[in-house]
C-alpha cells in the first residue's frame, strides 16, 4: 500500500497542487486587499506562467491549466475560462525553449514579463467572448501593465518556487 501511494505523494503534480493551494490562498486573502499599482496581483499566472518558461511547453501547459482550474473554482466567473488563459499563456511561455535551448535568467524574466501583459489583456476579450461584458475598457492597459510590474518584481522568486515544485523525483 505504500509503495503505491510513496509516488503519488512524490510527484511533481501533487507538489504543484499544494503550493497553488498555498498561492491561491495568498492570491484570494492578502493581494485581495494589498494592491500594488492599484491592481491585484495575480500569482496564479505568475506561477503558472513561471512553470512554463522553466520546464517548457508542455509541463507550463499542464501547470497553467491546473493552476488557472483551481483559480477558476474560486471566482464567480464562467468555469474553465481562467484556466484556458493560464493554460494558453503558460504554454506560451514554454515555448521559449524552442528558441533559445538555454535561456538566461533575464530572458526568462522578459518571457513572463510578455506572456504576462498578453495575458491579462486576453482574459477581458474571453470574458466578451462568453457574454460577460464591461470588461474590455483602456483601463485594462493600465491594470495589465501594473499586473506586469508586478509579476517582473516577483519573477526571479517564482522561477525558484516553480523549479522546486515541478522538479522531477521519485516515481515521476
Amino acid at each position: 500500500m505504500i509503495d503505491r501511494l510513496l509516488p503519488i505523494v512524490a510527484s511533481r503534480w501533487t507538489r504543484l497542487v499544494l503550493v497553488g493551494l498555498v498561492v491561491l490562498g495568498l492570491q484570494t486573502t492578502l493581494f485581495t486587499d494589498v494592491r500594488p499599482f492599484g491592481v491585484v496581483a495575480q500569482l496564479m499566472l505568475l506561477l503558472a506562467v513561471a512553470a512554463g518558461v522553466t520546464y517548457g511547453f508542455e509541463v507550463g501547459a499542464i501547470a497553467g491549466l491546473t493552476l488557472g482550474f483551481m483559480y477558476d473554482c474560486v471566482l464567480n466567473t464562467p468555469l474553465g475560462l481562467c484556466s484556458l488563459v493560464f493554460g494558453g499563456a503558460a504554454a506560451a511561455a514554454g515555448a521559449l525553449q524552442f528558441f533559445i535551448r538555454e535561456p538566461s535568467w533575464w530572458l526568462k524574466i522578459a518571457a513572463i514579463v510578455g506572456t504576462t501583459f498578453v495575458a491579462e489583456l486576453v482574459f477581458p476579450f474571453a470574458l466578451t467572448m462568453v457574454g460577460i461584458g464591461g470588461w474590455v475598457r483602456p483601463r485594462m492597459i493600465f491594470v495589465a501593465l501594473g499586473v506586469t510590474t508586478i509579476n517582473a518584481i516577483a519573477s526571479p522568486l517564482a522561477l525558484i518556487v516553480s523549479r522546486w515544485t515541478l522538479k522531477v523525483s521519485l516515481g515521476n
